[in-house]
């Protein structure tokens, strides 16, 4: 997901939804912002409204906000789920009849 939201960023100035006309982003930029939306720490750089265009801002961003966030969720139930499991000394749902 990171070299996709990367390569959305670097390629924006010939995708639709720009109506500013902005250009790709900066190789080093466009790193920096996918790895932090994916790893869900958001630490921007750029300006948002002078810099991305519309589809890397809502196809781009704001599905990777959603997607870590989803994924931090996912964890902590797992792991949640193995805490209460942790005494069990059966496999599975062996037990259940």
């Amino acid at each position: 997901m990171a070299l996709a939201l990367g390569l959305l960023q670097r390629a924006q100035g010939l995708l639709p939804l720009n109506p500013a006309g902005f250009q790709g982003v900066a190789p080093d930029l466009a790193l920096n912002t996918a790895m932090s939306f994916v790893t869900n720490t958001n630490w921007q750089s750029y300006g948002g409204e002078t810099t991305l265009s519309h589809l890397v801002q809502a196809g781009g961003l704001t599905v990777q906000n959603f997607l870590s966030a989803a994924a931090g969720l996912a964890v902590a139930a797992a792991l949640a789920r193995g805490f209460t499991r942790a005494g069990v000394h059966q496999l599975g749902n062996s037990g259940w009849t």
